[in-house]
């Protein structure tokens, strides 16, 4: 069977968000973060200090 011209991807992020507590209530630090990583994809997050890139490599680590 010949591979898809459109595989799955191996990582699908949509709508990623992540928030803190932070004096009794929920602050969003990460919010609306999408992509998809397929097979053999080299991907690297560039942003300013305190945009939240590690913080997203965290949430999709679990």
């Amino acid at each position: 069977m010949p591979a898809s011209p459109h595989p799955a991807p191996l990582l699908d992020a949509r709508g990623l968000q992540v928030s803190f507590p932070v004096a009794g209530r929920w602050v969003p630090v990460v919010r609306g973060v999408s992509f998809s990583i397929g097979r053999g994809e080299v991907v690297g997050l560039v942003g300013e200090s305190g945009s939240g890139k590690s913080l997203t490599a965290l949430a999709l680590l679990g």
